[in-house]
C-alpha cells in the first residue's frame, strides 16, 4: 500500500482519505480515486498553454511495486497531455495486480492523481492500450474470469479525470478486439475481428452500453479481413461532421491482397460505400496505415526493388491521383504517422542503409532519402517515430555498456544528425515506445522501463527534440 502513498507524495498530496487501506477492493469501481483537484487542474491547463520544452519524468513507486509500461501504453493529444498506462506485476503472485493510468502535462508535471484499477476478483488482468483525444482518454484492459474465458473492457475517462468510473465489457468469444480509438467528445470506438468468416465489427460507446454496433464483411468467400485498423476524423467528413474509418485487406490466396476502407458516421453508425484502390495482379501488400490527415496509405512491393504507394483519400475528399512509384526502397520497416499531417515510409535500401520517404496529404510522395545521420552509430535494430516538419526520431536499446541504455537520435528533414541523447539503466528486455508530439513545439514523447539507483523499477517518460 506504500505505492499509493508514494504516488500521493509525488503529486504533493497525502493519503488523508485512507485510500491506501482500500486499494484491493475500492479502486476497481472508482472508490477513493474519484477526488477532484480543481487547483491542480487549473495549473495543468495553464501549463499546457505555456509552450513546451524538453523534460523528463520518472513514474515509480518503490521496490515492492515494480511499475512497468503496458503494451501500447503511451499516447498524446493535440493539447500536449500525455497518457501513460502502466502495471504492477508483484513477486508474491507473479501476476499483474494493478493497472495505473497516469496523466503528464505538456510541461512534464503530473496535473492530478493517477487512476488505479485492481485485478480482484478476476483470475487475470492485462493492460492492452490507451488512446487520447481532446483530453478524453480511452482505456483498454483485458480480464479473465477463469483460464478458459475472457473479456475486453473499455472505458472513456473525461477531461480532468483520472479514474475509470464504468466499463464496457466485450466477450472474447465469436471475435476479439484488435484496435480501439478515442473519439474525444464522441466517445470511444472498438474494432473487433469476428470469427468464422463474419468480417469485422465496430462498437461505439460512451457508457457501459454500446451506442451502436455495425458488422461488415468486405471480403469475398468468407475470407477473414487482415491488417485491420481504425481511424477517427473529427472535421469535414462524410456524411456528417465526424467520420470513423476502418481499413484492412482481403486475401483470397489467388490474387494480390486488396485493400479496403469502410466509412461510418461516428454518431449513428450509418455506412458509406466501401472504397477499394485498384491494384494490378503482380503486387504484394507490404504495409498500410492511416495518415494524420486520415488518408489511407498502402505500400505494395513490385517485381524487382520497386514499391508502389496506393492511397485512398480522406473522407469527403476527391481522388488523390495515380499511384506513386518508389525506387531504392528494398525493405519496409514501418509507416509512421507524423505529428502534423504527413506520414513517413521508413525502410532500408539494398545495402541496408536506412531510408525515409514522406507522403504529403493530397500531394506528392518524396523520393526515398538515406538517413545519413545514423552513420555515426554502427549497427541496426532501429525503430522510428516521425514528427513535425519531416523530422525523425531513431531509437534502439544498446547492451554494450554495464547496464542497457536507450539511444535516441534526432534527424532533421534531410536525414542528417540534429541531436542525440540516452536514457540509462534500462530494464533488461524493455521495449521503448515513442509518439510524436502534436502541438506546435513538435518533438517526441518517449517512454521505457528503467531501474533507478535505489532499486525501484519505474518508467522514464521524456519529451525530446521540442522547440523551446
Amino acid at each position: 500500500m506504500r505505492a499509493v502513498s508514494a504516488a500521493l507524495a509525488e503529486t504533493g498530496l497525502s493519503d488523508t482519505a485512507g485510500c491506501a487501506g482500500n486499494l484491493a477492493g475500492a479502486f476497481d469501481q472508482g472508490g477513493c480515486m474519484r477526488w477532484t483537484l480543481p487547483v491542480a487542474i487549473v495549473a495543468a491547463l495553464v501549463s499546457a498553454q505555456a509552450g513546451a520544452a524538453d523534460w523528463t519524468r520518472f513514474l515509480g513507486s518503490n521496490p515492492y511495486f515494480p511499475n512497468q509500461l503496458a503494451d501500447r501504453g503511451l499516447a498524446v493529444d493535440a493539447g500536449g497531455l500525455v497518457a501513460v498506462q502502466a502495471y504492477n506485476r508483484l513477486t508474491w503472485s507473479g501476476q499483474i495486480e494493478f493497472v495505473h493510468e497516469y496523466s503528464v502535462a505538456a510541461d512534464g508535471t503530473i496535473p492530478w492523481i493517477w487512476g488505479v484499477v485492481g485485478k480482484s476478483p478476476s483470475y487475470a488482468m492485462t493492460p492492452r492500450a490507451v488512446d487520447q483525444r481532446d483530453g478524453y482518454r480511452l482505456v483498454w484492459i483485458a480480464r479473465a474470469d477463469d483460464p478458459a474465458s475472457g473479456r475486453d473492457e473499455f472505458s472513456v475517462v473525461l477531461p480532468n479525470g483520472a479514474q475509470p468510473q464504468w466499463w464496457l465489457s466485450e466477450p472474447q468469444a465469436g471475435g476479439h478486439a484488435v484496435d480501439a480509438v478515442s473519439g474525444g467528445a464522441d466517445g470511444g470506438f472498438v474494432l473487433r475481428a469476428l470469427d468464422a468468416g463474419a468480417g469485422f465489427e465496430v462498437v461505439a460507446f460512451d457508457s457501459p452500453s454500446p451506442r451502436w454496433r455495425a458488422t461488415v464483411q468486405p471480403c469475398a468467400g468468407g475470407a477473414a479481413p487482415a491488417n485491420l485498423q481504425i481511424d477517427f476524423a473529427p472535421l469535414g467528413a462524410w456524411p456528417a461532421i465526424h467520420t470513423l474509418s476502418v481499413a484492412g485487406s482481403c486475401d483470397d490466396g489467388l490474387n494480390p491482397p486488396q485493400v479496403f476502407v469502410q466509412r461510418f458516421d461516428s454518431l449513428t453508425g450509418d455506412q458509406a460505400v466501401t472504397e477499394w484502390p485498384n491494384v494490378v495482379p503482380d503486387r504484394q501488400l507490404a504495409r498500410l496505415a492511416f495518415s494524420p490527415a486520415h488518408e489511407l496509405v498502402a505500400v505494395y512491393s513490385m517485381p524487382g526493388s520497386l514499391k508502389e504507394v496506393q492511397r485512398v483519400p480522406p473522407p469527403g475528399q476527391s481522388f488523390t491521383g495515380p499511384p506513386a512509384l518508389l525506387f531504392g526502397l528494398d525493405q519496409i520497416i514501418a509507416l509512421a504517422p507524423a505529428g502534423a499531417d504527413t506520414l513517413a515510409i521508413l525502410g532500408s535500401d539494398a545495402s541496408g542503409t536506412p531510408v525515409s520517404s514522406t507522403v504529403w496529404p493530397q500531394g506528392a510522395v518524396s523520393w526515398p532519402m538515406p538517413l545519413n545521420g545514423l552513420a555515426g552509430f554502427p549497427g541496426g535494430a532501429w525503430s522510428f517515430a516521425a514528427g513535425r516538419n519531416e523530422k525523425l526520431l531513431a531509437l534502439r536499446v544498446e547492451n554494450d555498456s554495464p547496464a542497457p541504455l536507450l539511444r535516441l537520435v534526432g534527424l532533421d528533414a534531410y536525414g542528417q544528425l540534429e541531436w542525440t541523447d540516452t536514457i540509462p539503466d534500462v530494464l533488461p528486455g524493455a521495449a521503448p515506445q515513442a509518439v510524436p508530439a502534436k502541438d506546435a513545439a513538435g518533438g517526441f514523447i518517449v517512454a521505457i522501463d528503467t531501474l533507478d539507483a535505489g532499486g525501484t523499477t519505474g518508467i522514464v517518460v521524456r519529451r525530446v527534440g521540442s522547440a523551446p
